[in-house]
């Protein structure tokens, strides 16, 4: 708990240095996919309410942030952040006009499509070209659209901002006619504890769920305890830096600023935030986990899997882990191993959904 330098920095500092850094939307190459942007806006109709007392403060902030959501909305002056559409040229899509097939209401009331939600450490990773071409892979051995909210990014928006407008996307996603069952919910890294979170959330309050998950290198614990942190770190290349450094990603994302604590730990325990301590982590849909053997994430996922088994009915929770590969190695799209995994994400989609 010592040598924590957090008053010291600016942290406004970083989140414009970050915001500043933020790639603008731009199209792919047409022989990847196409891909446009569109706005969610979140007014008076489209607002929520937490209902999860038994998340803590978590579920104090959630509530905060939908209360202040509704208020700008009642000003006239709603809140809204931007969303990717995205089809890849190798799908059933290749021969349609781009424009058709690139807005965000269903094309036919019976649509199946992915909502993916991006990793990077919930810092950064909005509009990656990485992550598009990641798009791209994943709506070709699919078949299907693949929607990708810009949630707000930390420092500057701490958690749960982006566990909200998450939720909030996909909310707002079922508003447009898609139906519960035709959605395919996925992510990586952060992305894919987003996805853990809304599903929690959707569970609790008794909504709707969509029919699968997919998750690729999930971040399940932010304090990081596996031993897979310390024996992995020559092969990853994630930096392995302890949590009482201000700049740690779990530090960045979740109370910038803050000095670490007991207190901050045990809020990190939080299943919203840290899914692999969940004491109840029944009623997922089916689940396709996929990891690298040399991640320094390894542990976690793998106790967290261990228990998501255990909770769920036998054969709906399935574990690939991929030799010498590193945290979320789908993005080196070049190897070998990501095309067995995107895949095996198309196989798994279809057989669920």
């Amino acid at each position: 708990m010592t040598n924590d330098t957090s008053p010291m920095i600016d942290f406004a500092f970083v989140a414009d240095y970050i915001a500043m850094n933020n790639l603008p939307n731009r199209p792919l190459q047409p022989n990847i996919g196409y891909n446009q942007e569109h706005n969610i806006v979140f007014n008076t109709s489209s607002c929520v309410e937490y209902n999860v007392p038994h998340y803590g403060l978590s579920s104090d902030k959630l509530n905060q942030m939908a209360a202040s959501d509704k208020q700008l909305a009642q000003m006239g002056r709603p809140r809204s952040i931007s969303c990717q559409v995205l089809v890849s040229t190798q799908s059933e899509f290749a021969d349609c006009n781009p424009n058709g097939v690139l807005g965000m209401d269903p094309l036919h009331p019976h649509e199946r499509i992915i909502l993916y939600f991006h990793g990077g450490a919930y810092c950064v990773g909005e509009r990656s070209l990485t992550h598009m071409h990641v798009y791209a892979h994943i709506s070709r051995t699919t078949g299907r659209r693949v929607f990708s909210p810009n949630y707000r990014l930390a420092p500057r928006h701490g958690f749960p901002s982006q566990l909200h407008d998450c939720y909030m996307t996909y909310k707002y996603i079922l508003s447009l006619g898609f139906e519960p069952q035709n959605i395919v919910l996925a992510g990586d890294s952060a992305g894919g504890a987003l996805v853990i979170g809304v599903l929690l959330l959707l569970r609790d309050m008794k909504c709707s769920s969509p029919s699968a998950a997919v998750l690729v290198s999930p971040w399940v614990d932010a304090t990081c305890s596996g031993d897979s942190w310390t024996r992995n770190q020559q092969f990853d290349y994630l930096p392995a830096l302890p949590l009482n450094d201000p700049f740690h990603p779990t530090r960045m994302f979740y109370d910038a600023g803050r000095k670490f604590s007991p207190t901050m730990l045990e809020e990190l325990q939080c299943p919203l935030v840290s899914p692999v301590f969940g004491s109840d982590l029944s009623g997922m849909p089916p689940m396709l986990v996929q990891m690298g053997r040399n991640e320094l994430l390894h542990d976690d996922i793998e106790k967290f899997v261990t228990k998501v088994k255990h909770d769920n009915k036998q054969g709906s929770v399935f574990l690939e882990t991929y030799e010498h590969m590193p945290h979320v190695f789908v993005l080196f799209d070049f190897a070998d191993a990501a095309q067995r995994a995107f895949s095996s994400i198309g196989s798994f989609v279809r057989e669920h959904n």
